[in-house]
């Protein structure tokens, strides 16, 4: 799915969130979106799937406005994670995955091996699917929001901070894994992430937001060539970690 925003405009409480924001995200591209807190990430995906409502501007997805799509059937089309996963507590991970198919009238049996087929592609043992959230570590916990966001064959992705919280090595992991079920599912992926190395790794291309606005926008390897302010901010932490490392490292 192609997904467009042009002029749009975003305020809470008076303050501008986003501001004149003008995008094109083509049909399979893997989008990671960059920027200190409060740059407005979260806010515009928010406002693809319509929880939030834009102040002007429009947005459109596929060629179609989604201001004229009933909200319901534009979130059931697109699947969405979040840091944390969001998992109901009471639930089965295998009814966790199969939500939004339930929700759609997709009978148990095909929910049932929808479950299973994104369980074995993100590696989570197939015992699980009896368990409860609360049984699950952190890892398992996200690849089962990731599996119910693409239970019911999403063709976009909407994706904020999904392994935030997770340690260095199940993040690169979790990372490793999305790429693949990106390039598989012919997705179109949209990533909110801190990990500004990961984003330059692995995206098709990287938007930066600063204070609302659009920086910077294309290929990594272009943005990492001639950063903009905003970027070179980002990237002094992890810089001065690789600093760190090569001090520490032996020779």
């Amino acid at each position: 799915m192609m997904v467009t925003m042009a002029g749009v405009h975003l305020a809470r409480g008076g303050r501008p969130v986003l501001a004149g924001i003008d995008l094109a995200v083509p049909k399979g591209a893997l989008v990671a979106l960059v920027g200190a807190s409060g740059a407005g990430k979260t806010s515009l995906l928010r406002l693809i799937n319509r929880l939030a409502v834009p102040d002007a501007g429009q947005i459109r997805v596929d060629g179609a406005d989604i201001a004229r799509i009933d909200s319901v059937t534009l979130r059931r089309g697109i699947g969405h994670a979040a840091q944390g996963g969001g998992l109901f507590p009471h639930w089965t991970v295998a009814d966790n995955i199969s939500a939004v198919p339930w929700l759609m009238g997709w009978p148990r049996a095909r929910r049932m091996e929808r479950a299973l087929t994104l369980m074995a592609m993100l590696e989570l043992p197939a015992h699980l699917a009896t368990r409860f959230p609360g049984e699950l570590s952190g890892g398992q916990a996200s690849r089962v929001g990731l599996a119910r966001a693409l239970a019911a064959a999403p063709k976009l992705l909407l994706l904020d901070e999904p392994f935030g919280a997770l340690d260095p090595d199940t993040r690169s992991a979790l990372a490793d894994r999305l790429e693949l079920l990106h390039r598989a599912e012919g997705l179109t992926t949209l990533i909110v992430t801190h990990d500004l190395a990961d984003a330059l790794l692995r995206a098709d291309r990287m938007l930066v937001l600063d204070q609302g606005r659009i920086v910077a926008s294309g290929p990594p390897a272009d943005i990492a060539a001639n950063p903009h302010p905003a970027v070179r901010a980002l990237l002094q932490a992890p810089l001065a970690q690789a600093r760190a490392l090569a001090v520490l490292a032996p020779p």
